[in-house]
């Protein structure tokens, strides 16, 4: 083999492992960013994480009304007595654009 085919094989390991080195870093960054819990979020996604039986995804406490229905005077009062405890909080905050708007506190965090 001639020099110019072991520059050539040195050449495309060294593409590979930097490759692989540079997504490793990235997809390291990307979940310890918390950016992964974002794509998780679509509705299309399928990710394992975001159907943990962790404390933050249980929904047994939470309220759910039924996807198909119909709107009624019932389910209508069942709606706003439901969404007071909700607009109660967003009340108290005062000064919706202030940083305590996104404090861990007023998120649930």
């Amino acid at each position: 083999m001639n020099r110019g085919g072991k520059n050539l094989i040195i050449l495309g390991v060294l593409s590979i492992a930097i490759a692989a080195a540079t997504s490793t870093v990235s997809l390291y960054v990307y979940h310890k960013s918390g950016d992964i819990y974002l794509d998780c979020s679509l509705p299309e996604a399928d990710c394992p994480s975001a159907r943990s039986d962790s404390e933050e995804n249980n929904r047994e406490n939470t309220y759910s009304f039924s996807d198909s229905g119909n709107i009624d005077e019932r389910a209508l009062t069942e709606y706003l007595n439901e969404i007071q405890t909700p607009i109660t909080m967003i009340q108290k905050l005062g000064k919706p654009f202030n940083d305590d708007a996104l404090s861990d506190k007023s998120l649930g965090i």
